[in-house]
C-alpha cells in the first residue's frame, strides 16, 4: 500500500511540474520589441518572435535590417528566458529576466556582453462601435 502511495505521489507531482511549466511559458509567447544599442547596425533593434511548439519553447529573430534567422535552445525557467541565435555564423546566447510584459538582460558574444531590453508587442483590441 504504502509503494502505491509513493507511485501516485511522484505522478502527481510529475502532473504538476509539466502543467506550472507549461502555463510559465505562456508569460513569453508572442512577440518582443527588443533593443541592443552596444550592437552593431542592423542588428541592434528588432522583434523576437517566441511560440510552443510539442511543449517546448521555439522562435525567430528578425532584425530590423530584415535578417530573420531561428532561435535555439530556448528555455524559460521561473522568470528567467535563455536562448541561442546563429548571427552570421557566430554563437550568441541571450539571458534576460521577464517582468511582465518587460524583459532585460543580456546578450554574450564575441564582441562581449550587451545590455539588452524588450517590450511585449500587444495586440490591440478593437474598439467597440459606438465608443
Amino acid at each position: 500500500m504504502r509503494r502505491l502511495f509513493i507511485v501516485l505521489g511522484l505522478f502527481l507531482t510529475t502532473g504538476v511540474f509539466f502543467i506550472v511549466n507549461a502555463q510559465s511559458n505562456k508569460i513569453v509567447l508572442g512577440e518582443w520589441k527588443y533593443s541592443v544599442p552596444e550592437a552593431p547596425f542592423g542588428y541592434e533593434k528588432g522583434v523576437i518572435f517566441l511560440e510552443e511548439k510539442d511543449k517546448s519553447l521555439s522562435g525567430n529573430l528578425v532584425f530590423d535590417s530584415g535578417l530573420k534567422v531561428k532561435l535555439s535552445d530556448v528555455f524559460l525557467k521561473s522568470d528567467t528566458l535563455k536562448l541561442g541565435v546563429y548571427v552570421e555564423s557566430e554563437y550568441v546566447t541571450v539571458v534576460s529576466k521577464v517582468k511582465g510584459n518587460e524583459m532585460e538582460g543580456k546578450v554574450d558574444t564575441s564582441m562581449g556582453v550587451m545590455r539588452l531590453k524588450a517590450e511585449k508587442i500587444v495586440p490591440q483590441t478593437k474598439k467597440k462601435q459606438g465608443s
